[in-house]
């Protein structure tokens, strides 16, 4: 018998399975994809100082959110 965590995973799986199969893009996950790339992007450039991390702030993950959500905006209209 499996418990309720493992039929969960189970049934994410299959809608995975089912989407790749159907050719769609998962918007939401490309969408913390490119935020986090994004992010990550910023704050690499940055020396690894206590300073680095104190300024990360919400704002700079809003305006990353922003520019997820501009480029998915762009790269749907080319379908």
């Amino acid at each position: 018998m499996m418990t309720k965590m493992e039929m969960q995973y189970m049934d994410a799986v299959i809608q995975i399975n089912r989407r790749q199969r159907n050719n769609e893009v998962d918007w939401e996950q490309r969408r913390y994809e490119i935020a986090k790339g994004i992010l990550c992007h910023g704050y690499d450039r940055m020396q690894y100082t206590t300073e680095a991390f104190t300024d990360f702030d919400t704002e700079k993950v809003k305006l990353a959110v922003q520019y997820a959500d501009a480029l998915i905006a762009e790269l749907k209209k080319g379908k």
